[in-house]
């Protein structure tokens, strides 16, 4: 099976983390999920967050850093 994501959509996906990562305070080694279903509304770790990300779509308009 072949993958759907295109890999400028993946590498946008790891520099967004990696910007997180240096920028956000994390609680417990969580973020914000910025996923389409979590709304930036739940705290998960990285890994899970990629996934959803890749999986389920970057929350359209994310400006802000809650």
């Amino acid at each position: 099976m072949q993958s759907q994501i295109s890999a400028v959509y993946e590498k946008g996906v790891e520099d967004f983390l990696e910007f997180a990562k240096r920028n956000e305070t994390i609680i417990n080694g969580r973020y914000y999920c910025m996923c389409v279903n979590c709304v930036n509304g739940k705290r998960l770790d990285i890994e899970l967050i990629r996934e959803h990300v890749l999986c389920d779509g970057f929350l359209k308009n994310y400006t802000t850093w809650t």
